[in-house]
């Protein structure tokens, strides 16, 4: 069994051709800007949607354990939940879901070999993203393996936060990293996200050295953290020292916001607008300069 949180056909952002991205719960990382704060817990996790509630309690009433109370507002104590899912079933407003739920790895195969010919016309494959699916590994690995079996392509989107040993034992089974690097600066990078540099610096290292053609770095770039000419044309001079030939910076987006909402969580980039593609243009050029391909986008 692997636990999913999404499954998503026809991307064409996560990798070549057309693709179906397979969104694994879990995360190492807790970053403040996060587009899928769902996926942190590996269990599934309950969101509540405040414009489609009518408070008619049936939430509350169907919850035997009390995890549910309406104190003029909703309120949602997770030590107390059994992930039931009966507050659900009692909602004809749809007003909560749970995000996340327990599939065999067979079916999930099953499910994205629907779209094979596609695949296989376009150049395109399997991601697999999350949260951090090496948060789930053995899981992850059977179910690379498995689709391995039918001769997809297989990317992987992460944050690098793992032991080298997990690195290595997947690493047959993966045709191209899409390689988060948020930040060189250690302190700012373990005090903001929680990361752990030296793993993630190992990892992305012992990749450049043994499959420099497996590697594309992506740069979330997010005002008030990382969003400074000295910041990331840092991160594309480490590409190059790397060898690594392309770099992708992903504007700052807000589309995640309505989650953190629905998780109670409060998220501070709320005022923030959204980053235009043309506002990191410059970096492209820079890119020339240094032999490496810059895209901005995924």
């Amino acid at each position: 069994m692997i636990n999913v949180f999404n499954i998503e056909k026809f991307a064409t952002h996560d990798g070549p051709g057309i693709r179906t991205t397979i969104f694994l719960k879990g995360c190492f990382l807790h970053c403040p800007w996060c587009a899928n704060p769902e996926s942190w817990s590996l269990k599934s996790t309950l969101l509540y949607d405040k414009q489609k509630c009518v408070k008619c309690k049936k939430c509350m009433l169907n919850c035997k354990n009390h995890a549910i109370k309406f104190e003029n507002e909703f309120r949602y104590d997770l030590s107390k939940c059994h992930r039931c899912k009966k507050c659900v079933q009692g909602c004809f407003y749809n007003a909560i879901k749970f995000a996340g739920e327990e599939i065999s790895i067979q079916d999930v195969v099953d499910e994205v070999l629907k779209d094979k010919e596609y695949y296989e016309n376009s150049h395109g494959g399997i991601t697999i993203s999350g949260g951090e699916p090496f948060k789930q590994f053995e899981s992850m690995l059977k179910l690379l393996k498995e689709l391995k079996k039918n001769k997809l392509h297989i990317a992987i989107e992460t944050t690098g936060n793992y032991e080298l040993k997990y690195l290595k034992e997947a690493l047959p089974y993966i045709d191209l990293f899409l390689f988060d690097i948020k930040h060189l600066d250690c302190k700012k990078l373990k005090d903001v996200t929680g990361a752990n540099p030296n793993l993630i610096f190992t990892n992305l290292e012992y990749l450049a050295s043994n499959c420099l053609d497996k590697i594309v770095i992506r740069v979330p770039v997010i005002p008030k953290f990382n969003y400074e000419k000295e910041i990331l044309q840092g991160i594309i001079d480490y590409a190059c020292q790397l060898g690594i030939a392309e770099v992708d910076l992903l504007p700052y987006h807000s589309l995640g916001k309505n989650k953190w909402l629905q998780l109670q969580k409060d998220y501070q980039y709320a005022d923030l607008p959204m980053m235009t593609k043309d506002i990191l243009k410059e970096y492209v050029e820079y890119g020339k300069h240094k032999n490496i391909r810059v895209k901005i986008g995924g």
